[in-house]
């Protein structure tokens, strides 16, 4: 995770660069059909980026089990959270977490809506309440990362334009929601036996260029000196890579079988 400003854990670069690409097209697909450009006049390209980082991000376990201890539907939970750390990068996580928690529940999964939390006594509340919610806290989070670095940065700018347009983003990534959900399915499905491929491809590739390299050091030597004893350890040089890769200096081992060596 180092030089990183996201959260990936343990998933390959191969393997996020392609979800991420998946997620961009498909916000930029439904930007596209909800004629959404017209509805923000300022540059938001960051956004859908942004969008696209998070959506991925919440695939993964490992990011729930960072973000949910700092999770909460209860504005109570929030600030009292926030006065119990006198910390601003704590107090800007909290209040991010919790405008992403907000969004991305009330256009991806719809489940906010439900019975109140256990133990307590409060009307079901709106759609609205949330989004209210969701505004004030991506308005706090781009309040406190300014303080933090004492300059505008783009993630900064990023939840400043979520907090002014937190519906409009809503709309958005409801449309989104069917490409996401297959996603999802198919990445939890294929992710591991993926990932095992590719680690499998990984070390027998590595594993062929050592073999090569080896041979063609031993085969450098055995040119200049033409030694006949080194010609031994040459062909067996060859014939490890070749157990790896048949084709790979086929003639050259011919010949030598050829002439006895």
């Amino acid at each position: 995770m180092q030089h990183d400003p996201y959260l990936y854990f343990d998933v390959n670069k191969q393997e996020r660069d392609n979800a991420i690409r998946y997620l961009l097209g498909a916000i930029l697909r439904s930007r596209v059909e909800s004629n959404f450009d017209h509805l923000i006049e300022e540059f938001d390209e960051d956004v859908n980026i942004y969008l696209a980082h998070l959506l991925f991000a919440i695939a993964l376990p490992e990011y729930h089990e960072l973000a949910e201890p700092y999770l909460s539907t209860e504005s109570s939970d929030i600030l009292r959270w926030v006065k119990a750390t006198e910390d601003r990068t704590i107090r800007y996580f909290i209040f991010k977490v919790n405008a992403d928690h907000l969004l991305l529940h009330l256009a991806i999964f719809d489940d906010l809506m439900g019975r109140p939390p256990e133990g307590r006594k409060i009307l079901q509340r709106s759609e609205k309440h949330f989004a209210e919610l969701g505004k004030l806290y991506y308005d706090q989070a781009s309040s406190y990362h300014l303080r933090i670095y004492r300059k505008k940065t783009g993630v900064g700018d990023v939840l400043h334009k979520l907090a002014r347009h937190f519906d409009v983003y809503l709309g958005l990534l409801r449309l989104v929601r069917r490409d996401y959900l297959h996603f999802v399915t198919r990445f939890r499905d294929q992710a591991f036996d993926r990932f095992v491929q590719e680690l499998s491809s990984y070390e027998e590739e590595s594993t062929k260029r050592e073999r090569v390299d080896h041979f063609l050091d031993l085969y450098s030597q055995w040119l200049k000196s033409k030694d006949p004893k080194m010609r031994i350890t040459v062909r067996k040089a060859l014939e490890e890579v070749q157990r790896i890769d048949p084709e790979f200096g086929k003639e050259t081992l011919d010949f030598w079988r050829a002439n006895g060596s």
